[in-house]
Formats: structure tokens, sequence, C-alpha cells
């Protein structure tokens, strides 16, 4: 048995480990050339590598792993029980030889593969020969009497161990995954082949001591019979195994393109599940999970654990500030109604234990059952980790992305709270091997900006009520607004009017930044023609896109945000700027655009109440400069600037 081709460069370790086998077994090949002299029947020997080597040309490719196996087995160990350890190895050394040289192994592989073999049946045929309590090379009667059962046992079992072991153990490793888990799942089942091999190799020299070195002729056909079933078998295995593949890709297909729906609406790209997809699932072969129904698990639940975020509002889900105490409780539900939708499903694996566990916290303290500690499923466990790992180091609109180590950081402060600690410390020390190196090309790319498109239109969004002056008489800065309102009926432009509001505004807030924008014709875009204060040069001609950032949330959901995080709409801003208050410029149902200050202090809440009653006054003013048919002047300036229409 010797690996087909698997490369190694998975982990860290794998190097150290295929340097120890080439070493070991290295180190037998060159004992075993000193002690070639001593072979006895030299000729018989040759015959036997001979129908080694020639039976090694047929091996057969193991379905699943980049491995072969070979009927050739039942004569190395004929070879071991009759000449000793040392013929043994140097004959599966030069089958392996060939072999890695027919399939054009690079010179680590084509090492591995000679040496590996090699250490593999010399170490069995020793223990066969200690088990006996003989000499290597003993008459052929000692080798099949009554009491060799026990020793051949020892042979096959301690040479599959070793060859499947050193094979498992290196393409495991360069797939990153466990060792025993690998040879568990690949190469138990292969105990058989060995084990049959060893008899067979029992019965060749019973046969050779009763009619000679003539029985391997007689022998040949059954040896070709074997070879055709195995191959039959194995034809079997590998259509089975297409079948599960294509079975495979179509439910994850299904639940890809599903889950791409969901992350439309919370607003991030399919880019961040398939991400954390790629750590859970690197993250669990890290721990040591090799259970299949609970990597199949896991590697579902990665796609679908938000699966309840539609039931939540897009002005709850996209919300660039911290959410109120009913908020959060209505964000909570996402846990339960996501699991419950997805119970609905015949999940061949314990998908929805975890979705329904995903937010609880080691400490008990999580939600939705308080499920505290090693009640939480392992696959929960190493979600919650990877999920926030992903979303501290992307963008969002609440906040900037946060860097790897700032993020691990504040992982690590959630250590044994909210984080199972042998989660947390495995993940840091193995997050950059296990990062995606590529991600599948999303084939629903149009669909999700249609998606996204249409929960972004203004038009869509549930409308509330501005919030109506106070009953008693306007503060002289409202009365101003009104005046700008009527001002705005003759030839003022949105510049213009911008102008003349942070005459105004300074009233209110007077070392704030402020930003007017506009909405582009095709309403899915804020541009700020006009910018005055302190970060002016900072926030002139900004564009963002209705629904991204704070002011763009704002937009899109017709809710104003004060006392955000400014960088949200300013990544690069000053130190002097960290507050921003965005609020929308709503005229009856249509969006006119969006009111942002930027300020170096939160503003206090009368300052807050103030702009919430200027608003609507303001509002009407834009919608007075859109519904106005544009002059020659506003028509080259909107072909190479912002456009402001009339809704339609």
């Amino acid at each position: 048995m010797t690996p087909g081709g698997a490369t190694p460069g998975g982990s860290s370790r794998l190097p150290v480990y295929v340097a120890a086998v080439i070493g070991g077994g290295g180190a037998v090949i060159l004992h075993s050339l000193v002690r070639l002299p001593e072979v006895e029947s030299p000729t018989q020997w040759a015959v036997l590598s001979t129908l080694a080597l020639l039976a090694g040309s047929f091996a057969l490719k193991v379905p699943g792993v980049p491995v072969y196996l070979s009927i050739s087995d039942a004569f190395f160990m004929t070879v071991g029980l009759l000449f000793g350890p040392a013929p043994a190895a140097l004959t599966i050394a030069l089958d392996s030889l060939v072999v890695s040289l027919r399939r054009k192994n690079n010179l680590r592989q084509l090492l591995f593969n000679v040496t590996s073999s090699a250490a593999a049946l010399w170490c069995g045929v020793q223990v066969f020969w200690l088990l006996a309590g003989r000499r290597p090379g003993a008459p052929l009667v000692a080798v099949t009497d009554d009491a060799s059962v026990l020793p051949l046992a020892g042979l096959a079992g301690v040479y599959f161990l070793l060859n499947s072991g050193f094979t498992a153990g290196v393409v495991a490793l360069s797939k990153g995954e466990s060792p025993f888990g690998f040879w568990r799942r690949h190469f138990a089942v292969m105990s058989v082949n060995y084990f049959a091999a060893a008899s067979a190799a029992y019965l060749l020299i019973a046969l050779v001591r009763i009619v000679g070195v003539g029985a391997l002729a007689v022998i040949s056909p059954l040896v070709l019979v074997c070879y055709v079933a195995m191959r039959a078998w194995l034809g079997r295995v590998a259509d089975a195994q297409r079948h599960v593949q294509h079975v495979d890709r179509l439910y994850l297909s299904t639940i890809s393109a599903f889950s791409t729906a969901i992350e439309a609406k919370d607003g991030v790209t399919s880019d961040h599940i398939h991400r954390v997809q790629a750590y859970a699932m690197g993250l669990a072969r890290a721990l040591g999970v090799d259970d299949e129904p609970t990597l199949k698990a896991l590697e579902a639940a990665a796609l679908l654990h938000d699966t309840g975020k539609l039931a939540i509002p897009e002005h709850i889900l996209n919300k660039p500030g911290k959410l109120t105490a009913r908020e959060f409780e209505t964000m909570k539900a996402h846990v339960d109604i996501g699991a419950d939708i997805l119970a609905s499903i015949e999940f061949p694996y314990p998908v929805v234990p975890i979705v329904r566990a995903h937010h609880e916290n080691w400490n008990g303290s999580g939600y939705p059952r308080g499920l505290k500690g090693e009640e939480i499923p392992i696959g929960a466990r190493i979600l919650s980790v990877v999920d926030c790992f992903d979303a501290l180091t992307s963008d969002r609109p609440y906040r900037p992305a946060l860097t790897d180590e700032a993020a691990l950081e504040i992982i690590g402060q959630a250590r044994g709270t909210m984080y199972d600690p042998t989660v947390v410390d495995a993940f840091a020390r193995v997050y950059r091997d296990i990062a995606p190196r590529s991600l599948p090309q999303p084939r629903l790319d149009g669909l999700l900006q249609t998606i996204r498109g249409v929960a972004a239109t203004p038009e869509a969004a549930a409308v509330p009520a501005p919030t109506p002056p106070p009953a008693g008489g306007p503060p002289s800065e409202l009365l101003a607004f009104v005046s700008l309102a009527r001002l705005a009926s003759g030839s003022s432009t949105l510049a213009d009017v911008g102008a003349l509001a942070t005459g105004h505004l300074r009233h209110i807030a007077p070392t704030a930044t402020v930003a007017l924008f506009g909405v582009d014709t095709d309403r899915t875009r804020l541009a700020a023609p006009f910018a005055a204060g302190p970060a002016a040069a900072e926030v002139g001609g900004l564009e963002i896109r209705i629904g991204d950032r704070l002011s763009g949330w704002a937009a899109a959901n017709f809710s104003t945000m004060h006392n955000g995080d400014a960088r949200l709409d300013l990544p690069k801003a000053s130190t002097d700027v960290r507050w921003a208050s965005a609020t929308p410029l709503v005229n009856g149902n249509t969006l006119a655009g969006v009111l942002t200050l930027y300020t170096a202090e939160p503003l206090s809440a009368d300052q807050c109440r103030m702009i919430d009653m200027i608003a609507p006054h303001l509002a009407g003013a834009l919608a007075s400069i859109a519904a106005r048919p544009a002059s020659e002047a506003e028509r080259r300036r909107s072909r190479t600037g912002l456009r402001v229409v009339a809704s339609r």
C-alpha cells in the first residue's frame, strides 16, 4: 500500500513526520543490504521477488483516497517467512521504487513510499520470528507447523498497522486532518486484505514444501481470480462513493443557495458563511473531531445557522449601533425560529442541535436554553468561535473590520465564559493554517444583487411617521427651516439648501461637519455634493450605497441613527471626528436625502430632538428642488455629479 500522490503541505508537523519515516526506513534498507549475502537459496528468492514485482504492477486504486492496494503482499510475506526480514524489506522496497517511478511521484514521495513499506514489512517479519521463537530462514516445516498461527497473525497485524499507519499519517497531515480518524475511516477495513495475504503466504509455503517451486505456477490462476474479484469489489465501492458524492454536492448546493438568500437579508456577503464553514471544518479536524455525522452536520450548520434571521426586521439586523433591550429580545428569537424551520427538514445528520445551540455560552449565560459546558454540542462550540472571529474581522454596517490580533484578543477575553477554552486555544493556534485559501465562486451573484436592491429600495421600507413638532411654539431655528423650504421653490440647488441649512445648524451643533446627501436617479446610492465644517474635505463628494454604512442604513430603513461610529461613513476620518448622526429626509413616502452631522462629541438629547424636528422641513426643500425641471446648467452638472430627481 503506497500513497498515490498526496502532496505534503497541510500541517507544520508533516515535514518532520516525513523525514522521520524516511530516516527510519532508510536505516532498515541499509541494514538489509548488509545482511543480504547471508540469504540462502537465492534462486528461489529471485523467483518469488519477480512474482511479487509482477503482481505489484496490477495495483488497484482505493476509492476516495490517494492510495493503491496491491495483491503482491502475499508474495512479500512469503519472502519474509522463507528468507527473513532483510530480503523481504529489499523486495518490497524495489517494488515501491518501480511503482513510484511509473506514477511519476516527486522525490520526497518516492523516498517515503520506498522506505515506509520496507520498514513496515521488516518489522512484521521480525515479529513473526520473535513470536515463533526461531531464527529467520528456519526450515520450511518450522513455518507451517500448528504453532505458527499466532506468529502469522502478528506478522499480518504489525505489517498492516505500520504500512497503513504510515500512509494514513502522511495523507491526513497533508489534508490537515487527524491521522487516527483518517486511518479509521479509510484503512481499518483493509485489515482483512492483509490477514488474507498472510493466509495465502502460509498456504504457498506449504505447497512449496510439498511440491516444490513449481507450485507457484499452479497457484497463479488463483492469484488472478483474487485480483479480478478485488477489482470488481473496489469498482462497486467507487460507484457507490461517486453516487454519495453526487448526492452530497446536490445537498450542499441546495443549502448554499438557501443560505445566500439569508445572507442577502442580513446585509453581509455569501463569502462570510463560506469562510465560517472553512474555519469550522478546519478547527474541528484540528480538535480531533473525526465522527463523520458530526462533521457533515457542522458543514451544513455553518451555512444555515442564521436561517432564523429571515424573521428579523432588516432595521434590527443591520442597525449601525447598539440594539435596545426590546430589539435584542427580537434578535434572540432567530435561534429558535431557525432551528424550528430546519427541524422540518429530514437531515441525515444532527444539524438542528448545532443551530439551536450556537448562541449558548460556556458558563450557561447564553440563549435560548442556558446550556453550559459540554451540554453544548461540540459543533455549536466550534461554530460560535469561528463565526465571531470572521464577523469581527469583516466590515459590518455597525463597525469597521478589526485586525486578526484584535479579534483574537476579544475572543480570548471571553474564554471560559462565552467560549469553550479548549476550542479558543486550538483556534488561536491553528487559525492561520485553516484560513480559507479560496472560496467557491457564487453562481447567484445576480440574484443576490436583486434581493439586496429590492430590500434597499426606500419605497419598499416601512415608513415611520416623522417626529411631529412639540405642541408649543417652535424655536427660531425651526422657523428658519420653514422659510428655507419656501425659498427652495425658486431656483435654489441642493448645494444652496445645504449652505443655508448649515448656518442654522451651527446654532444647534457649532463644531459639527454637516453633510447633505441626495439620492441618485437609480435610487440606489447617496452622494454628498455639499459638506461644510472641520471635516468637509473628507466628506465632500462622498458616495454611499443605500443600505451600507451609517448614512446608507438610515436611508434604507427610514430610521434616524444618532451618535453612531463616524468611521462607518468615514473610515479614514481624523481623530476629531468620532460620532455621526444620520437623519433620513423623507417627504411623504419618498426619500429626498439624508442629513448627517459628524462631531467630535456625541450630540445631546436636546440637539438630537431639534434635528429630528428640522428634518421634515429640510426634506420638503429637497423635494421641491427634485420636482422642479432642471436647467441646462443643472443638467450638465447631473451628467458629471449627483442627480436628484423626483420619485417615480
